[in-house]
């Protein structure tokens, strides 16, 4: 897998393309993960153990989808709209492009390998769909490393151009330290691998979608939240961030 430079936006935008995916370096500085880990920790602590409640989403074996607010380090502008990250977004998806979801990913100790998916169906039922631009990118920022132990994201490279999954290729299965990102077009094929470590494995997320796309699949059951946020939190962002929830107006 290559791993990009932060600063090379273009060689990141060339690596979403042909491969569906980029793994960025030094995106920020690790120091401010593994504060943010001890955040998560202490405020999602019930989020940390085999129980699916009405705000999470169980996506595999010992594995939840659960809401994170933008609120005390999360409200943080590095991680939902990192400045290296939005010139990627939006060289990919456009200057209108929204910010559709954000949250986490926790997978348990124990937890056995995901399913391999894809975070929504093509968008069409067509043979032009995987040769179609680039609809929606998900971002993924571990709060720990992510590893053999630990476990990671395995990607199929060049999936994002399947109409359906191919059972030959090998998938990566990257080293992602804290302070690193990855970046993956929506069709692209991917999943969870086993978290063999004694502790659980957050991984924040976040969607970036062109302005006229919404996730169709990941939020239909009541109780399920895009995007959380306090009260008065858009009014006090500058329009360069605030152009991430045009939707939301």
């Amino acid at each position: 897998m290559t791993r990009i430079d932060s600063r090379d936006i273009s060689a990141a935008c060339d690596g979403l393309t042909r491969q569906g995916y980029a793994l960025l370096q030094d995106v920020v500085a690790a120091e401010k993960f593994h504060a943010l880990h001890r955040q998560f920790n202490s405020r999602y602590a019930h989020y940390l153990r085999d129980v699916e409640y009405e705000e999470t989403l169980k996506v595999g074996d010992r594995r939840y989808r659960v809401p994170v607010e933008l609120a005390g380090g999360f409200a943080d502008p590095d991680v939902w709209a990192n400045a290296t990250v939005l010139d990627i977004v939006r060289g990919m998806l456009g200057d209108d492009a929204i910010l559709d979801a954000f949250g986490a990913v926790v997978s348990l100790p124990g937890a056995a390998a995901q399913h391999v998916h894809r975070d929504s169906p093509l968008l069409f039922d067509a043979a032009i769909a995987p040769l179609l631009p680039c609809h929606a990118l998900t971002l993924a920022l571990p709060l720990v490393d992510m590893d053999e132990t630990r476990g990671t994201t395995a990607l199929w490279p060049g999936s994002h151009r399947w109409k359906a999954r191919a059972e030959g290729p090998a998938p990566e299965t990257p080293r992602v330290p804290a302070g690193a990102c990855l970046l993956w077009d929506y069709r692209l094929f991917h999943g969870g691998t086993p978290n063999r470590s004694a502790e659980p494995r957050p991984m924040l997320y976040a969607t970036y979608a062109r302005a006229w796309y919404r996730d169709p699949t990941g939020f239909t059951r009541q109780g399920l939240d895009r995007l959380a946020m306090p009260a008065g939190f858009l009014d006090g962002l500058p329009p360069e961030r605030r152009r991430l929830f045009s939707h939301l107006a």
